[in-house]
């Protein structure tokens, strides 16, 4: 595995390969409820076994350092599908009916219906739907900066962080699956309907959601570790995103996606994520500095 300059590990390959053999022995130990468990444990298994050999081979072939480096981000959405398989035969829905319980309780009501009312405004749901879509290519973007500009360090942490927050989240949609409001309430309709962003973002979603896939919401979690580690390595392109991020933050809750509690909990996620990793980096450069003293 190697090493940023603080001295921790910032290959992603082992938070890969424990994930896709967690889900493997969950999809074995429920075979009953899962139909596609045989491919599903022979995948996972195969493609573990793949990253690993990857991980230990010393090549300068630029296709194996790509794959080596990149595997977690074209994982993320075929191992995000395959969430709502293995949640509709391992989990426990009840949170489902908990975390909208609960947030009617804190806010009054549910945010995720009343925003866009009373916000009704056509050019606001534009811009939400695109901050909302332009996540999608957000972590590709940012990540292949990185990697062309040879920003190696700010390039490996982030998909190690990455690697975390979506893995880690995925675990808990499938232990713990939650539906999100764009499967259990109307949809918007006019005047926000027949928009370009909308109606692109609602296609993209009715081919790439999983239901289960809610609680905490991996669109926030994930575009606040990416701001967090811009924040980290290249405050200008941090600023440059925010209004992207804060826009991401508003649009899960305003477009019908999620509830307010999933984003706050995907906050909360990727803060946690990022500061454990940078409190690590302090620690290990307090150890070096008294090693040498």
């Amino acid at each position: 595995m190697t090493e940023s300059q603080s001295g921790l590990p910032t290959r992603a390959t082992p938070v890969t390969v424990a994930y896709l053999l967690v889900t493997a022995a969950l999809a074995a130990i429920f075979h009953q409820t899962i139909a596609q468990w045989p491919a599903i444990v022979i995948v996972h298994l195969a493609v573990g076994g793949a990253l690993v050999r990857l991980d230990r081979i010393e090549s300068s072939s630029p296709i194996v350092r790509a794959l080596r480096d990149w595997h977690p981000i074209l994982l993320f959405p075929i191992l995000y599908k395959e969430v709502e398989l293995l949640a509709a035969g391992v989990g426990d829905w009840r949170l489902t009916e908990a975390i909208p319980a609960l947030e009617a309780t804190l806010f009054n009501g549910q945010p995720s219906l009343y925003l866009s009312e009373r916000w009704n405004s056509v050019a606001l749901s534009e811009y939400l739907h695109f901050c909302y879509l332009s996540y999608v290519l957000l972590i590709p973007a940012v990540c292949g900066y990185w990697y062309a500009t040879r920003r190696q360090t700010a390039f490996r942490e982030v998909v190690l962080l990455l690697a975390v927050t979506m893995f880690g989240s995925y675990l808990f949609f499938i232990l713990f699956p939650v539906d999100s409001p764009y499967y259990r309430s109307d949809p918007l309709g006019p005047p926000f309907a027949g928009h370009f962003f909308f109606d692109l973002v609602h296609e993209v979603s009715s081919r790439g959601g999983a239901r289960g896939g809610a609680f905490p919401s991996a669109h926030v979690s994930g575009a606040v570790v990416i701001w967090l580690v811009a924040w980290r390595h290249q405050r200008m392109l941090a600023v440059l995103m925010a209004p992207i991020i804060a826009g991401v933050l508003v649009a899960t809750v305003y477009g019908r996606f999620h509830y307010a509690l999933d984003t706050v909990a995907g906050l909360l996620v990727a803060i946690v994520v990022v500061t454990a990793f940078t409190s690590g980096v302090a620690r290990r450069h307090v150890w070096q500095s008294a090693a040498r003293a």
